[in-house]
């Protein structure tokens, strides 16, 4: 796993008893709220109160788009609402289709298949739309690069009238109305929305309603797909969820309330979080499976079959995880036998026939991981279709654009993308992109733990963290709220789901506290009873048997009193040298370990026969002795590569275990050692 760089704020805390007294605010939110930069009574006022929705008609061409519709719906004509197959997609589409049905109007939906069809407007879709006696094509989600698509569109005799929310190219589209609020020449101040937002502005605007009369009707369906889009939850979209999580906890749709009755969520609270990790998984289930026409007949279907539409979405979501842990297992056995990938600026990793609608998933995974940027691409014979995930400060749309001329078709957004390439271009594709990362980030990005503030272990109670509640819905752009708890130390370690996770009885500032940290076992935590560590928490007040509860959970965790901005820059040094790229010759020197430094690491090793740790762990027993982290990496690297240690990765860190009466070995023969010299 990698290091995380934790950025922490410091904020003015007279500012924030000042704010607090003169909003009758709870210290503990005035603290938040003025580390993210709401530090005046006007912006925090304006985010905790902001009840208006913008006029839908200041978007860009949305005059043309309603005068279109306006004129189909008038003269019958048939219209199709084409959509996109995540769950941003599906549920614009159930947007527009149900609005436009609602009024009358004469109206069918097409979502083209992943599998087969890929992203966007295709022509022998248009060509089936067009011969089933359709006029106008509204898309949702899509649309903004179709340059060619709306071209064939028109000699079909389809209009087509785009909404969408990525980003366009120098050229836009020739159609009836291109509605995107990241049109150089659009000023509305809409760019957050997620496709769905920008449909739900079109139906308000057909509507003639400044959005409250819509929101009562569809704000369920918009919440959903905008947290799904992991759009900025600020402005218009906080108001837009919160009145939506509201909808869904009666919400009218019976569809949607058969699958938060599956999601076992049926009668709870729910929050953003609920959605993000319950509801949304499962709608993109159908799109990745090709099974999107089940989910619109759920959203707008009724009757006794939903509850089978609702199971079925949810089998997929199962049969999902397992095609992603096979994928994960196929890629570790890969790097394992092809280390220097993960050295590169940006990992591109392939194999054949993954299934193409869940490399996108797994590519988040390897970026939670590796802490890089990373594409995953599967090849099936000539078609070559992958999913980019990125870190924060890497623009990974930006890289994709500048290998343009290995691509047949791409799109997607600063942290996320999809792509097409041309068969034969996958090696020199990779080689390209991570030329062009070299060339406009010497140094990488590192991923990157924001924490709000510090708060002292007497704050964890539910008294303290309850008042939170005023900053809700959380999503992107306002995130759960991370603090700060420091010199911790560990008075237990217990085990608990079955062995997955583990529970931390934790005693800092005369306080004991429990806290839990996710996807680790007992057996693989690296840190041990009577340690002291520094954590990065979340927290949440629930209910259980009548009863309130606060609950803890680590993001991360640090050792105490340890110089963390220097074990960061080590790992940059070492980075750059496994690269073989040029470093100073005194930075050289001070990074590369000479025999008596690798003799110092081995003996530490033999001295515990078996360890998990990470680096990081493994440097703070032995700064003493050895002075930074990139010669401690590139000894272990060493002694691995002389097999006199067996090393694998293993929960947080990795599992390093001496050989047993190893063959004597003279350092002189590493190949790493000579490399560097």
């Amino acid at each position: 796993m990698p290091i995380k760089r934790w950025n922490r704020k410091y904020p003015d805390q007279a500012l924030v008893s000042q704010l607090a007294d003169e909003l009758k605010l709870p210290p503990i939110a005035a603290n938040v709220l003025v580390s993210r930069g709401y530090d005046t009574k006007e912006k925090i006022q304006a985010f905790l109160t902001d009840d208006r929705l913008s006029d839908p008609m200041r978007l860009k061409d949305m005059d043309k788009a309603v005068e279109r519709i306006h004129r189909a719906a008038r003269d019958g004509e048939k219209v199709a609402v084409y959509g996109d197959y995540d769950c941003d997609g599906i549920m614009a589409t159930v947007l527009m289709y149900s609005y436009l049905e609602s009024v009358g109007v004469n109206v069918c939906y097409y979502i083209p298949q992943r599998d087969r069809e890929g992203y966007g407007l295709n022509m022998d879709a248009l060509k089936l739309i067009a011969d089933d006696g359709v006029s106008l094509v509204i898309t949702v989600d899509n649309g903004i690069t179709a340059i060619g698509e709306v071209e064939y569109a028109t000699s079909l005799g389809l209009d087509i009238v785009i909404t969408d929310h990525h980003k366009p190219r120098d050229v836009l589209p020739n159609a009836a109305a291109v509605v995107d609020p990241h049109r150089l020449d659009d000023d509305s101040g809409c760019e957050y929305l997620a496709g769905v937002g920008v449909a739900f502005k079109l139906v308000c605007a057909l509507e003639n309603d400044d959005g409250g009369l819509m929101l009562d009707q569809y704000s369920d369906i918009v919440a959903i797909a905008t947290v799904a889009d992991i759009v900025p939850l600020v402005g218009e979209n906080r108001l837009i969820v919160r009145h939506g999580l509201q909808s869904l906890q009666d919400t009218d749709n019976e569809g949607l309330s058969a699958l938060i009755n599956v999601c076992g969520m049926s009668g709870k609270v729910l929050s953003s979080e609920n959605i993000a990790y319950g509801i949304v998984p499962r709608i993109n289930s159908a799109g990745r499976f090709d099974c999107v026409d089940e989910a619109m007949e759920l959203f707008v279907g009724e009757g006794e079959e939903l509850e089978e539409l609702a199971n079925g979405i949810n089998s997929l979501n199962e049969k999902r995880r397992q095609v992603e842990d096979q994928i994960i297992k196929q890629i570790m056995e890969q790097l394992e036998n092809n280390a220097e990938v993960l050295m590169k600026r940006v990992i591109v990793i392939y194999g054949e026939h993954w299934h193409h609608g869940i490399v996108g998933i797994v590519a988040s995974r390897m970026v939670e991981r590796f802490g890089k940027p990373c594409i995953v691409i599967s090849v099936e014979g000539d078609v070559i279709r992958g999913s980019a995930r990125s870190i924060e400060g890497f623009s990974i749309i930006d890289a994709i654009n500048a290998c343009a001329v290995h691509l047949e078709r791409y799109g997607g957004h600063n942290q996320a993308a999809g792509l097409t390439m041309k068969a034969g271009h996958l090696e020199q594709f990779a080689c390209d992109i991570n030329e062009w990362a070299a060339n406009h980030f010497p140094e990488m990005p590192q991923q990157t733990l924001h924490i709000d503030c510090a708060i002292s272990p007497k704050m964890l109670n539910v008294e303290s963290i309850q008042p939170l509640s005023i900053l809700e819905p959380y999503g992107s752009g306002n995130e759960l709220p991370v603090f700060l708890v420091e010199n911790c130390m560990i008075q237990g370690i217990y085990p608990i789901g079955d062995g997955k996770h583990v529970r931390l009885r934790l005693a800092g500032d005369n306080t004991v506290f429990y806290a839990v940290r996710f996807g680790i076992s007992a057996q693989d935590f690296p840190y041990s009873v009577g340690e002291k560590v520094d954590l990065a928490v979340t927290v949440d007040v629930g209910e259980w048997n009548g009863e309130l509860r606060l609950s803890v959970k680590i993001k991360d965790i640090h050792l105490a009193n340890i110089d963390y901005d220097k074990i960061h820059d080590s790992e940059q040094v070492y980075q750059r040298l496994m690269r073989c790229e040029q470093i100073e010759a005194p930075i050289r020197k001070q990074a590369v370990p000479n025999r008596d430094d690798i003799a110092v690491v081995y003996r530490y090793l033999r001295s515990k026969g078996n360890l998990n740790a990470p680096d990081e762990v493994i440097y703070a027993k032995l700064c003493g002795n050895i002075s930074c982290l990139c010669k401690l990496k590139i000894a272990i690297d060493v002694l691995d590569e002389m097999k006199l240690i067996i090393r694998k990765p293993k929960g947080l860190g990795k599992h390093v275990s001496v050989v047993p009466n190893p063959a004597k070995v003279d350092m002189k023969d590493s190949k790493i050692l000579q490399t560097l010299k």
